[in-house]
């Protein structure tokens, strides 16, 4: 198919919401190479993981929020919330003096996150209505998130040997400096019109959620503790998602979950999202605390798992092209499983530097290949009067992936110990790459009937 040229202001957009992705991803994954020197300076103990679960949980409580205020409020108005929110709350996070005030900053720098990014996300789903035009944006999104997580991981170590840790939270207020002025300049005001959102019942999912996610972390110490948090959190979610099937006005669009490639585009993406920020906590505490190296070395172990990561994002756009979303996927599904399995053995055999070589290589090159077709293969069902709205509603499916797997990572870690826990916790995110790309790979398109899938669906 021949297109036209895309206007500039189009690809400007672009550019400014995908940095914005970077930006998110990046703080997501930098602060696993930086807990343990936290941990050092403000005190260890299980409340330490809450560094890093605080601020997945209060992104994806503020995603679906965001998104709806983003369709109705004013995508742009949102956006810059979103950011300046962002940059205080990572203000607060440099100087927390306490490992309390650094959980509660990370909770806000969440929150702002959640809104920053369905906002840019919604922006992005409704520059681009085109198919093509639209899969090729979700490609550089897709690429852009990835690369940033990975980068967030290699460039931790030197920052902290460096500068110390406050310096993962500082390099987003020198970031978000550079980003305002263009952000303000490029994206364009919109009034929908529309009257605010009840934002109530996300807010329930949310609490749902942070509910099963306190049940998980507490139950090998405190069974029935935990056993209820458990069930009140999956009564509570439930409760939510039935009362938006019944309202006229949702702000979770559940008829999505009506489409196929939807339900299982959300699920790989919970999948990757999960082996991707569980693999950074795992593979981060694993070299620090067992093999004892230093922050500086676990982030240059993360050196092939970003080369690779790299390489693959640039090229997954033609992979696609040629062999279809299904080859892409199974593709980078397999490499996924084949790299976790050779991290494992880490813990299972003496440690080499060839294992790390080739299982982060492995693993680098596995993540883009999974996330750009599973997120074409999601929005590919999305229409941009429901864009803010689908890319929160996706967006937090992805976030529950990294806190979940980080939750039980932590529950490995408390019932085998730190070496077995871990290699637990990778043989696992190996087993669910796999699922991902049997269910994945029989939904995703190959690469004559895609274009006519989508323009079916979405024009």
């Amino acid at each position: 198919m021949n297109l036209k040229p895309e206007p500039g202001w189009a690809w400007s957009t672009l550019a400014v919401a995908g940095a914005a992705q970077f930006l998110v991803l990046l703080e997501a994954t930098v602060i696993t190479i930086a807990v343990p020197q936290i941990g050092a300076d403000l005190g260890n103990g299980p409340a330490l993981a809450w560094v890093l679960s605080a601020y997945l949980l209060a992104f994806g409580a503020f995603l679906l929020p965001g998104g709806a205020w983003a369709d109705r409020l004013g995508r742009r108005a949102t956006f810059l919330g979103g950011l300046a929110i962002f940059t205080v709350a990572s203000l607060l996070c440099a100087i927390a003096p306490s490992l309390a005030l650094l959980v509660a900053a990370r909770a806000l720098q969440g929150a702002g996150a959640g809104v920053l990014a369905a906002s840019a996300l919604g922006i992005v789903v409704a520059t681009y209505t085109e198919p093509r035009r639209r899969a090729i944006a979700m490609t550089v999104w897709s690429t852009l998130g990835v690369i940033g997580g990975v980068v967030g991981s290699l460039s931790a170590g030197p920052l902290i040997a460096w500068l110390d840790w406050p310096s993962v939270f500082w390099i987003n207020v020198v970031a978000v400096v550079l980003l305002f002025p263009p952000a303000v300049k490029v994206i364009r005001a919109e009034r929908t019109g529309q009257r605010a959102p009840r934002v109530a019942p996300a807010f329930v999912a949310a609490i749902g959620a942070t509910s099963l996610l306190l049940g998980l972390g507490v139950i090998e110490a405190h069974l029935w503790i935990g056993a209820a948090a458990l069930l009140g959190g999956l009564a509570i979610a439930g409760a939510a998602v039935a009362h938006q099937r019944r309202t006229h006005d949702p702000i979770i669009p559940v008829g999505l979950f009506k489409t196929s490639a939807y339900r299982w585009g959300a699920a790989g993406l919970f999948t990757a999202n999960g082996i991707m920020i569980g693999t950074m906590f795992v593979f981060s505490q694993h070299l620090q605390q067992v093999l004892n190296v230093s922050a500086t070395q676990a982030s240059l172990a993360v050196l092939p798992m970003s080369v690779s990561a790299l390489l693959v994002a640039l090229a997954t756009d033609k992979l696609i092209g040629r062999y279809g979303s299904r080859t892409t996927l199974g593709l980078g599904a397999g490499a996924l499983a084949l790299g976790l399995a050779s991290l494992a053995g880490l813990s299972i055999v003496a440690p080499s530097w060839g294992w790390l070589v080739a299982g982060g290589f492995l693993v680098g090159a596995g993540l883009p290949a999974s996330f750009v077709p599973l997120n074409r293969m999601a929005f590919s069902v999305v229409d941009s009067a429901q864009a803010g709205a689908a890319s929160g509603l996706t967006n937090t499916i992805t976030t529950l992936g990294g806190a979940f797997t980080v939750t039980a990572a932590t529950l490995a870690d408390q019932l085998y110990g730190p070496a077995g826990g871990y290699a637990l916790m990778l043989a696992l995110t190996a087993t669910l790459a796999v699922a991902a790309a049997r269910h994945g790979a029989r939904r995703a398109g190959s690469p004559a009937s895609e274009a006519a899938t989508a323009n079916a669906v979405i024009g």
